[in-house]
């Protein structure tokens, strides 16, 4: 019961934080949104397939082959819809002419963090090696950088784009700049091994690492 209301709950708080980079993107590119229609209705797809994909949660639960086969291929053509998104936000990018400041940085680093979340999540759609990463910190790595990497970042950039727009004052590009790097780099310190260790068997929710495992 709750990995059937936890997982679409997941991609129902990113759609916010993907409209955002879809809306503010264009401005700091100095040109239209890359295939807007795309675009929004793969943010529909995404919402729609992601009431088909909580399962994956529990492969190592003993499920029927069928189930594991139907939910195992849900998780992955989700990955279309993301894609699309993907796409044309780079595209955007490379074919406009950005305007680096605060807020396309933490823009910019939710399409990088999507891609290694995403990456890391299409990995455990595949059944046989869920079963072996299901217990490990490799899912600790990907849910970070789901939940946070693809929704505060571009939360924080929203703060940057919006906040003069509502308020009439402009923030400290300095301060934010330094601001960015700190969290993305820290971020990614903190967060990226976890794929690392858990690959290489490190089983979570467990704080330390034990002495059999040779670290």
């Amino acid at each position: 019961v709750f990995c059937m209301f936890g997982h679409p709950w997941i991609y129902s708080i990113v759609l916010p934080a993907m409209c955002m980079v879809s809306d503010a993107l264009a401005t700091f590119c100095r040109r239209p949104l890359g295939g807007y229609t795309p675009v929004a209705l793969s943010t529909v797809a995404t919402m729609a397939l992601g009431f088909g994909v909580w399962v994956h949660h529990m492969f190592a639960t003993g499920l029927p082959s069928l189930a594991l086969s139907f939910f195992s291929g849900a998780s992955l053509i989700i990955t279309i819809p993301s894609a699309v998104a993907v796409f044309a936000w780079t595209a955007t990018i490379w074919t406009g002419r950005p305007v680096i400041k605060t807020a396309f940085l933490f823009f910019a680093s939710m399409i990088v963090l999507f891609v290694i979340g995403g990456v890391s999540g299409v990995m455990t759609a595949s059944t046989p090696v869920d079963w072996q990463l299901t217990q490990t910190y490799f899912i600790v790595a990907h849910i970070h950088y789901v939940l946070i990497g693809i929704n505060v970042f571009p939360v924080v950039g929203g703060l940057y784009y919006w906040f003069p727009k509502m308020t009439g004052r402009l923030l400290d590009e300095r301060l934010g700049q330094w601001n960015f790097w700190t969290m993305f780099i820290g971020f990614n310190l903190g967060f990226f091994p976890m794929h690392l260790v858990g690959l290489m068997g490190m089983p979570r929710r467990i704080y330390t690492y034990g002495p059999q495992m040779g670290w």
